[in-house]
């Protein structure tokens, strides 16, 4: 194991070659031997290259298959390789398990103002990037309908919701002046062709490019080759089967890696949330990033993300729901106290008020996003947190189709009592503060104001009818969009803001979302900047 280590770094040390990658020395150790004679290349001159193509994909979601997609249509014969970590076809990120929809717009100029509007005063997403988005979001439904078995009747377009449809996420922030500029594109679940998700379409496209893609899974690419003297990327090293392969990209690289919610060590640098359970994103490691910094990529937003609402979870081990119910009781911490506005599930929003107010005191969840002092920051969450409800409340969560419960809660995942008292000694939290917070709360349902935390009163349900019951709600994320910066072409910066050449990202990896997030934004941004950093990588933009 030691010599393994050794010569890769004196690899790494001699040779005139910067390996930009592997994010731990035991991913290091690990690794599986490379090529014999790049061992001990003294240059890239001297780099017996495995296999060669145009294009190099990292990561096989919805961005690196609209990647591959856009070098198979647009690439006048381009080879791409597109490398996907795991073991599934669609991914092992996020896209895969997402609710499917995607942004588009006919009103591009006032979509890229809503995206302003949401940037705020977090600007270091600069105007030449939103525009670029926004001109890919504009073009996303046109492109879909230009794919090989796309047809109408098995989509829903949607220029927009409204206030009172009884829908939530679209547009999420309805309160600002240019939000009904977007609409969304869904794939209907009921496809008899199996495409019932803008993945699962995608991946039936990709598929039909054989000749022009080349697709591994259980691939994870380890390391990126730079030249030290150009800076330039000229390909990258992936573990197929038992080998390490050192595979050439002509054109350029693509990382499509997704990021760090696999990642305690990032959660607590940049998130402050270790404890944080990812939802999906199985091999969202981190490991993109790493590499990109090893060859001199600057990063941004490495503080957001779609997080931290609070979900029922298994109370040993990381396994945990997308949303619980929130309107069925009320949330406390360790204190047995309510600390924040909780009836905060992934999307929760009051339709009914948004006629009357504004931002400032709205209330809700919109992925994470709460308001906080009249502002929509990320809360930070503790670690752990018990939602509290009653036998009513509890047979609710159970009827609640969007919870797919086949199992028994009280198995594992929370714990149940006759009386406010017993269940606090099993929760460990002091029996006369959840009792007064039970009583508190019960006050203001009766009365119809939340006056601590400012709960729509359509949300308020007493917990008042035996036996009660505790859940396990630990706070919950989809993604992190921090990474490498991106430019308006999907080039990755380094820290000078030069481009690095033959380096472009796509999707969640280094996402354009600085602050707060509309719905369906990061698979409209797969597609987007899929295309916009292909096109820029072929040099036909």
């Amino acid at each position: 194991m030691e010599e393994l280590l050794q010569s890769r770094r004196a690899f790494i040390k001699t040779a005139g070659v910067a390996l930009g990658g592997f994010a731990a020395a035991s991913m290091v150790a690990c690794a599986p031997a490379a090529t014999a004679g790049n061992d001990t290349a003294a240059s890239v001159n001297e780099i017996d290259w495995d296999e060669e193509y145009d294009v190099i994909v990292v990561g096989g979601g919805l961005a690196g298959m609209a990647s591959a997609v856009t070098v198979a249509t647009e690439g006048e014969g381009a080879k791409c390789l597109l490398l996907e970590k795991g073991p599934l076809e669609t991914g092992n990120g996020n896209s895969a398990y997402a609710a499917g929809m995607v942004l588009w717009t006919k009103e591009k100029d006032d979509f890229a103002e809503y995206v302003r509007e949401l940037r705020g005063a977090m600007d270091n997403t600069p105007d030449d990037v939103i525009d670029a988005f926004a001109e890919g979001i504009a073009e996303n439904l046109d492109w879909l309908k230009s794919l090989p078995g796309y047809s109408d009747d098995e989509v829903t377009i949607t220029e927009y919701f409204e206030e009172g449809t009884g829908e939530s996420c679209y547009p999420e922030h309805s309160e600002l002046p240019h939000a009904y500029s977007l609409g969304r594109i869904r794939w209907n679940s009921d496809n008899a062709s199996g495409n019932t998700q803008v993945t699962l379409f995608m991946n039936s496209v990709k598929n039909s490019f054989s000749d022009s893609i080349t697709h591994k899974t259980n691939a994870p690419a380890t390391a990126l080759v730079q030249d030290p003297e150009t800076k330039e990327i000229l390909g990258c090293v992936y573990t197929d089967g038992s080998s390490s392969k050192y595979a050439k990209a002509t054109k350029g690289v693509i990382m499509c890696c997704g990021g760090f919610e696999n990642n305690a060590q990032m959660k607590a640098d940049y998130l402050s949330a270790s404890w944080a359970r990812r939802i999906a994103g199985a091999c969202n490691d981190g490991d993109g990033i790493t590499m990109c910094a090893k060859v001199g990529a600057d990063m941004w937003h490495m503080n957001s993300c779609a997080g931290f609402w609070t979900s029922m979870s298994a109370i040993d081990g990381d396994i945990c729901l997308m949303r619980t119910p929130k309107e069925e009781g009320i949330t406390v911490g360790v204190n047995g106290r309510r600390f924040y506005m909780d009836w905060d599930k992934d999307v929760a929003e009051d339709w009914d008020t948004f006629a009357e107010g504004d931002l400032s005191t709205h209330v809700g969840s919109r992925h994470g996003h709460m308001q906080f002092g009249g502002e929509w920051p990320h809360l930070p969450m503790p670690e752990k947190t018990w939602f509290i409800t009653d036998a009513e409340g509890y047979q609710s969560i159970l009827d609640n189709k969007m919870m797919a419960i086949d199992f028994d809660p009280m198995d594992g995942w929370g714990y149940t009592a006759d009386t406010i008292e017993g269940l606090a000694e099993l929760i460990e939290v002091p029996a006369d503060e959840l009792v007064r917070t039970v009583s508190q709360w019960n006050e203001c349902c009766a009365n119809g104001e939340d006056v601590y935390f400012h709960r729509p009163a359509s949300t308020l349900n007493p917990v008042e009818g035996a036996p009660y019951y505790a859940l396990f709600c630990p706070p919950t994320m989809l993604n992190t969009d921090g990474g490498p910066r991106r430019s308006a072409k999907g080039e990755i910066l380094d820290l000078e803001g030069q481009p690095i050449p033959h380096l472009y990202s796509s999707g969640e990896f280094g996402s354009i979302w600085s602050n707060m997030y509309q719905g369906a934004g990061n698979l409209g941004e797969c597609l987007a900047f899929g295309r916009i950093s292909a096109r820029n990588c072929l040099g036909i933009a």
